[in-house]
């Protein structure tokens, strides 16, 4: 999603160290960044405040992260969306659109992924 507003960022992992880690990627980016350490805790949030770009791990209490892409995306189809993960879900699983980001994963490669849904993103 590309508007001159400020992007929303929503990150979701059950490890504070991961949510930490994707915070201190983009602290020079303005936006709003929240993260939730549940899909349920997310989707709360994602109701609040829209989310502009979404990175949820793929393993979450309660829902996989793929479930809450697809939950998210049915309430806020232009949410840039990717799923951050250690095992690659299978192929014919993974709805088109969403982002694929193995761990570990290049800083760089991260960083450029949150912020190609934004006014951020390099021309």
């Amino acid at each position: 999603m590309t508007t001159d507003a400020a992007p929303s960022f929503l990150f979701v992992d059950e490890d504070p160290l991961q949510l930490s880690a994707l915070r201190r990627l983009l602290r020079d980016v303005p936006g709003i960044k929240r993260a939730a350490t549940s899909a349920e805790e997310a989707l709360r949030m994602a109701e609040e405040e829209p989310p502009s770009v979404v990175i949820a791990a793929y393993i979450l209490p309660g829902m996989d992260g793929l479930s809450l892409i697809a939950a998210l995306r049915a309430r806020h189809p232009a949410t840039l969306c990717g799923l951050h993960t250690t095992q690659l879900p299978g192929r014919d699983i993974i709805p088109p659109g969403i982002t694929i980001l193995l761990k570990p994963c290049p800083p760089e490669r991260l960083r450029a992924f949150l912020l190609s849904g934004t006014n951020a993103a390099p021309k």
